[in-house]
């Protein structure tokens, strides 16, 4: 059984850039429920910092997601939302592996996964665990499915 789940680094960069943002958003806010006239930047911190903060806390902590592959299944679990979703390898409408150059020597890698249901899961090589292992088991596994970039 192959689980995948978001590296520690990438949650701890995150919730560092959490913590940052929303005592900057904080120290705005009581600063214009405070003063009598707060100055303009406080107002345009608030506006910009709310939907970024609100975003990654979304994208990352709220759709924290564990992928499990074995036995001719995925089974994806969403524990903050406590849902969970199974498929079987039949139920994957097609799966690619996108490679982005980033730099001179850098290769980004996404592997997207789309199911007959519409549901889509994209996970990165860098964000995810067990990323190689999850490619090479859709390969020994799903190979008809797979579709080129």
């Amino acid at each position: 059984m192959i689980t995948s789940r978001p590296q520690t680094s990438t949650i701890t960069s995150f919730v560092f850039f959490l913590l940052l943002t929303f005592v900057v958003l904080g120290m705005n806010v009581w600063s214009v429920l405070m003063q009598p006239n707060p100055a303009w930047y406080n107002y345009v911190v608030i506006v910009l910092l709310t939907p970024i903060g609100l975003f990654v806390l979304y994208r990352i902590f709220i759709r924290y997601k564990i992928m499990r592959l074995g036995n001719n299944q995925i089974e994806i679990n969403f524990p903050v939302l406590r849902r969970l979703k199974k498929y079987s390898l039949d139920q994957i409408d097609y799966w690619i592996e996108k490679q982005v150059k980033t730099g001179k020597s850098s290769i980004y890698k996404e592997l997207e996964l789309r199911f007959k249901d519409g549901n889509n899961e994209i996970i990165g090589h860098k964000e995810f665990t067990e990323y190689a292992r999850i490619v090479q088991y859709l390969i020994q596994k799903a190979p008809k499915k797979r579709r080129s970039s």
